[in-house]
């Protein structure tokens, strides 16, 4: 009955450890089933069974080098990789919408970079003058890819 204990407090923490590592992250269940491997073998030695308890701690150090390897060497990982990648994007090209010359209004305060509004589109603006405050009329002077550079318009 000793060593059925010993068993499924070996299983239980190897089951804590593989959820760990793969559903559950955050250190909690990856502690505890450490702490449960390192009781399952103290318990042996403390009740006296030196022989057994050697035995029991080389097979469970013998399990973990046997996992350990098998995932590295077997690239087991490949199986719950994600193999998705993102290739869309944020930004949207304005440089159809937008044209030179045409003037809005700052919205924020370009820092050289915040937010105008042209016509009833707000966009992402970038001052080439320095620091513009908010509510400043503004004059588009150049698009760059899907920057929109502006100066402050003069009256």
């Amino acid at each position: 009955m000793f060593w059925i204990l010993i068993i499924g407090l070996v299983v239980i923490a190897l089951a804590f450890i593989i959820a760990e590592v793969l559903f559950v992250p955050g250190g909690i269940l990856g502690i505890l089933g450490g702490l449960l491997l390192i009781y399952a073998i103290y318990l042996p030695y403390s009740e006296g069974y030196a022989i057994e308890a050697h035995i029991n701690t080389f097979l469970i150090f013998s399990i973990l080098t046997i996992a350990l390897f098998t995932i590295i060497k077997q690239k087991s990982w490949r199986r719950v990789e994600l193999k998705n990648s993102i290739d869309s994007s944020v930004k949207e090209d304005y440089r159809e919408t937008i044209n030179i010359g045409d003037t809005g209004i700052t919205i924020s305060r370009l820092t050289p970079l915040g937010t105008i509004r042209i016509g009833n589109k707000t966009l992402e603006g970038k001052s080439d003058t320095g620091f513009l405050d908010p509510k400043t009329e503004i004059e588009i002077i150049s698009t760059d890819r899907n920057e929109i550079i502006v100066k402050p318009l003069i009256k």
